[in-house]
């Protein structure tokens, strides 16, 4: 299972959350992924970016994500070169809840979550905007979380088996820090085991959904 918040397929259900329909979202044919290694053993992943929100408070969503992806606190320390192109096979989305909805079918996120699905990481605009009450840190490290995490689940990285492998410790990337941090301290880099279990190259980049 590879989705960006609380499983089992996403977040499980908030008896809260709006059920409202969602109409089709106009399609856009994505290339096949496809990555390029280089005789240093770096493999490079293109992206490109959309932000399907007008709101001055997601007016930085580009600039944040490119940098959180180029950071070398990033995903480059597991041999990752993260590359934005206009016309690149992976791409990630910011939009509101119902659009990331049907973005993330069939993963289930309840307008409420993000998610990885095939070539596609489709952030929560809302998640965006305010992170979560159990978020402890800045708004912006959560928007570096935020961006880190899916991307991650983009390179092949799964959820931890323990979400806090020691309180008072940094989390892991890959944890669910969005719903609980059980004690850990927030964190929007990849410890030094995550980049890692990246540096082995996990057989599935932009795994597809997984029951």
């Amino acid at each position: 299972m590879i989705v960006g918040e609380p499983g089992p397929i996403s977040a499980g259900a908030d008896p809260a959350a709006p059920t409202t329909a969602v109409a089709p979202l106009p399609t856009t044919t994505l290339p096949a992924p496809s990555t390029s290694s280089a005789a240093d053993g770096i493999v490079e992943v293109a992206y490109r970016l959309e932000r399907r929100t007008s709101d001055p408070a997601t007016a930085g969503f580009e600039a944040a994500a490119e940098a959180t992806l180029a950071d070398p606190r990033g995903w480059g320390r597991a041999g990752f070169r993260l590359v934005r192109r206009a016309t690149a096979p992976f791409v990630v989305v910011l939009a509101e809840g119902p659009e990331v909805d049907a973005l993330c079918l069939p993963y289930e996120t309840y307008g409420l979550y993000s998610c990885q699905n095939g070539p596609v990481v489709a952030l929560n605009a809302d998640r965006w905007r305010t992170a979560t009450p159990k978020w402890t840190g800045t708004l912006a490290d959560y928007q570096g979380y935020l961006v880190g995490h899916e991307v991650g689940h983009l390179l092949g990285l799964r959820h931890p088996r323990r979400q806090c492998p020691a309180p008072g410790r940094p989390a892991p990337l890959m944890a669910q820090q969005s719903t609980e941090l059980d004690g850990c301290l927030p964190n929007p880099w990849p410890l030094e085991a995550e980049v890692q279990l990246g540096r082995r190259r996990p057989p599935d980049l932009a795994p597809p959904y997984r029951p």
